[in-house]
């Protein structure tokens, strides 16, 4: 008769229990604290959205005050 190899023992330990539920838990936290960066970056956005916006309508009336500018200069001018 032949004797058996011994070989691996294929059986789950605590240890690799307890390391597969430490890793998934960690995992579920990084995917929670992800999500709240994507949170916090959309609400940055948004807010910087509005400042384009706005400094579009600045940008905007600056020329025009520019236009204005340059004509009362040649009206002055003109006139002395």
């Amino acid at each position: 008769m032949t004797a058996a190899l011994p070989g691996p023992e294929r059986r789950l330990t605590y240890g690799v229990i307890i390391t597969l539920v430490v890793q998934f838990a960690a995992g579920f936290m990084w995917a929670g604290s992800a999500g709240e960066r994507l949170e916090n970056v959309e609400a940055s956005l948004a807010v910087t959205r509005t400042d384009h916006v706005r400094l579009a309508r600045v940008e905007t009336k600056i020329e025009a005050i520019s236009a204005q500018l340059d004509r009362i200069e040649h009206r002055l001018e003109s006139q002395e």
